[in-house]
């Protein structure tokens, strides 16, 4: 890469894009971490600010790079690092122009974050060296080293400057200062930071959607009305909280369009059995191929859902079969009831089938109407309901005529 053209990534407007986004992605991963009492703020006293309970601020500069190295790898924040100096000198004015508040360094701390990685940079091994030995003529004699090893005027001026907030506020300052390279994949680290809170990729997709569309519409308007774009703790609750709800709203789980191959010998499958003995359906409907699909398109769904993708834990997947047993089971004694009653006084079963088939065909348009939900989940809708309940009868778990388990009982 020649020096023209990386004079010209520096400076496009793509390069610029992204170190805004960047900043905001920071801004949002910090927000995230907002404790009571605190507030947070975009371009207000710094590029990002957090004002702390204990009346404490820190004060953020981001620095993004798209350069890399040979290797690819993003390139080093060197000694002489222009958006380092750069950084340094703005809060170095901050600091002259606060001069006569006797308490600033005390109350704020100062991070540079960046993506860029660090390699041995003599500035930052000095603030290292410093909080060790804290002498601050070793600090003041290597940045006097490091201006004359550069011709940049630019460099020279920033550092000089540095230099001149005076010794006391030189060493208050070198204690509260700390650079953070290697900062990158910002948008990872706030889907990991959402997937630590709610324990669900797919849940922290749709609240980080969320909620980076709503800060930066948030964002647009305050800045656009002349006002502070600032979020307190409870601020971010009020205005942001929506964005989190998903993480407790029942939603739909996921429809795939399976292949589904129906058996040679349709009419074989128990539960059609159950239905043609009762007149439900009569033998070489096309009825038949309908329930069928609807039975194994559920069953093919149930099993990506709870086996696959572990949608559904197995504790949710035992619930939502006895859930829906019971509402057979008991719809299933209520419309055997009197039967049941002259059966148990000696009456005899046969007198009884055209009445019993009857009363089981009303038992399944009831099981029919019956919208399944699965715990977590919204209703399945009334087609995977009427397969899961098909796929029941098929395995002789529930069935419809009065005398179901003895009739198809297995050998």
């Amino acid at each position: 890469m020649n020096k023209v053209q990386t004079i010209e990534e520096q400076h496009t407007a793509g390069a610029q894009s992204i170190g805004f986004d960047y900043q905001f992605y920071y801004f949002m991963l910090l927000a995230l971490d907002l404790k009571m009492g605190q507030k947070i703020g975009f371009e207000v006293k710094d590029d990002i600010h957090i004002d702390k309970e204990d009346e404490t601020t820190i004060l953020f500069q981001t620095k993004h790079s798209i350069l890399k190295s040979s290797s690819g790898e993003i390139k080093n924040l060197t000694t002489l690092d222009s958006d380092l100096w750069k950084t340094l000198n703005n809060w170095a004015d901050l600091i002259k122009a606060n001069k006569k508040n006797k308490s600033f360094l005390k109350t704020h701390s100062f991070i540079l974050v960046t993506n860029k990685n660090e390699n041995n940079n003599e500035f930052i091994n000095l603030i290292i060296q410093y909080r060790t030995d804290n002498n601050i003529d070793d600090v003041l004699e290597k940045l006097k080293e490091l201006e004359s090893k550069t011709e940049d005027e630019t460099l020279t001026k920033y550092i000089k400057n540095v230099r001149s907030i005076g010794k006391t506020r030189l060493k208050q300052f070198m204690q509260k200062l700390t650079i953070e390279t290697g900062v990158d994949h910002i948008i990872e680290k706030i889907k990991n930071r959402l997937i630590e809170l709610y324990k669900a990729p797919r849940i922290a997709e749709v609240i980080f959607d969320s909620l980076y569309s709503n800060l930066q519409a948030t964002k647009y308007l305050d800045i656009k009305d002349s006002n502070k774009f600032e979020i307190s703790f409870d601020d971010f609750s009020k205005k942001f909280g929506r964005c989190f709800k998903v993480a407790s709203e029942t939603k739909p789980l996921p429809r795939r369009n399976f292949p589904i191959l129906l058996p040679e010998d349709l009419e074989s499958q128990v539960f059609i059995k159950q239905l043609i003995d009762i007149g439900e359906v009569q033998s070489g409907s096309e009825d038949i191929r309908k329930y069928t699909t609807l039975m194994l398109k559920f069953l093919r769904h149930f099993t990506y859902w709870s086996d696959e993708e572990n949608f559904i834990l197995l504790t949710e997947a035992e619930e939502f079969k006895q859930e829906s047993i019971s509402k057979w089971a008991n719809k299933f004694k209520s419309k055997y009831r009197q039967i049941e009653n002259k059966i148990n006084s000696g009456s005899d079963m046969v007198e009884f089938e055209e009445d019993i088939k009857e009363l089981a065909i009303e038992l399944v348009e009831y099981i029919r109407e019956q919208n399944l939900t699965i715990p977590g989940y919204s209703p399945l809708g009334i087609d995977f309901s009427n397969g899961h309940y098909y796929a029941l009868s098929d395995n002789l778990e529930i069935g419809w005529h009065y005398d179901w388990k003895n009739k198809y009982k297995k050998g």
